[in-house]
């Protein structure tokens, strides 16, 4: 964990600094801390707060076991803090960029927030146990099932990305009038996006079945979840409920409820297949818009990410289905064949995604980029790294097998 937070830490610098292009500073060193910007928007406070909320759980996550949670809360505030200022303090240096006190305000809070999410998985503390107990009761022990919650989290993050909700009844108006436009107009729908969003839906449908314990009604808790997006996509600012999401939605419960009768290993490759189905026709489906501000193809990092808030949700969008994959693979590879799929599956998810951002030079709207590439293989490897069992729980298995 203290190697993923120190990766995390150095993704952090990377973003602020880029594009690396160094020179004197403007003004006198550490003005910015008494100079405040004549101008607040909203998008730079809104992302400034939302990447360091991981910085702060994973903070937390790691020294949550050896410290109490006040000290481990202070250490993510004072780390994320004290990396912030750093961050803009180099930042003087980089005339594109432009270093101010609210941003390492925005940072601590953004650092606080996610320490705080962090109680909420720690046994340690009296909310986080209630919920994990929760949890316990309802899903699979072990890492591997804890990674595929997460894994749904995420999917239900770039559902709802910038997660700014809004209560205005314009918003609300708007959003409820582009829904009816959509269904009184199904011509305008697109074949593609339903795919996708069939192909995906169906997915995390066969994912949320197999983390679920025997018993437990699957089916209502996919309608549950399902619901609950839609909800949210009605309130979140710049995000619209379409008619291809709830046609997909509503046509993967019949499916998921024929394939649930196939063996666990047999329906956890069907996730995989349609998963890989659904970011195969996404690569494939032309923008909305035309890309001005890109042509041929991206070999930098994360750059087309950094314009706006629409980066974190193009960030999720490829990380969360090779996560699920990965996930469900690992229920339906034999455990002696796990290491040869883990490289294998690793080589062809860089090697397929290439192809499809490649390709993706002549789609309209659409520009290659290596990003992609690097966080679907991300989001690959990260479910292998992953324990199948509990510490404890393997500790049990080794004394056996020593007892025999």
């Amino acid at each position: 964990m203290g190697v993923l937070l120190l990766v995390y830490a150095a993704l952090l610098a990377y973003g602020s600094w880029y594009p690396f292009a160094w020179g004197e500073p403007e003004h006198p060193l550490f003005t910015f801390l008494h100079a405040w910007p004549s101008h607040l928007d909203k998008g730079d406070i809104i992302q400034n707060v939302l990447v360091y909320m991981p910085f702060g759980l994973l903070m937390v996550a790691w020294r949550g076991r050896r410290e109490p949670f006040a000290v481990a809360l202070l250490l993510a505030a004072l780390c994320g803090t004290a990396l912030s200022f750093g961050i803009e303090t180099v930042q003087q240096y980089l005339p594109a960029r432009v270093p101010s006190l609210v941003d390492v305000a925005m940072n601590f809070a953004g650092s606080v927030i996610g320490a705080l999410l962090g109680a909420l998985v720690s046994r340690h503390t009296s909310p986080g146990a209630q919920l994990l107990r929760l949890r316990d009761a309802w899903f699979r022990p072990g890492p591997l099932a804890s990674t595929g919650l997460v894994v749904i989290g995420l999917w239900f993050l770039a559902q709802t990305s910038p997660l700014v909700p809004s209560l205005d009844i314009a918003q609300l108006r708007g959003a409820l009038g582009y829904l009816y436009r959509s269904v009184t107009t199904p011509s305008s729908a697109s074949a593609g996006k339903f795919a996708t969003l069939w192909c995906y839906q169906a997915g995390i449908g066969i994912l949320l079945c197999s983390l679920l314990n025997p018993g437990r009604p699957a089916l209502r808790a996919y309608a549950l979840l399902t619901a609950f997006v839609c909800m949210a996509k009605l309130l979140v600012v710049g995000r619209v409920l379409s008619l291809e999401l709830i046609a997909a939605a509503v046509l993967a419960l019949p499916v998921l409820a024929l394939l649930r009768a196939l063996p666990p290993r047999v329906l956890a490759a069907c996730g995989v297949v349609l998963l890989a189905m659904g970011l195969a026709i996404y690569e494939s489906l032309p923008g909305e818009a035309a890309v001005l501000y890109r042509t041929g193809f991206n070999w930098i990092p994360f750059e087309g990410q950094m314009h706006d808030l629409s980066g974190l949700e193009n960030i999720l969008e490829f990380l969360w289905p090779t996560m699920a994959m990965a996930c469900l693979a690992r229920q339906a590879v034999p455990f002696h064949r796990q290491d040869a799929c883990a490289v294998l599956g690793t080589v062809s998810v860089a090697l397929g995604l290439f192809l499809l951002e490649w390709l993706q030079q002549s789609v309209p709207g659409r520009y290659g980029d290596i990003t992609q590439v690097m966080l679907a293989c991300a989001g690959w490897i990260v479910p292998w790294c992953v324990p199948l069992r509990a510490a404890g729980d393997a500790r049990a298995v080794g004394q056996v097998a020593r007892s025999r």
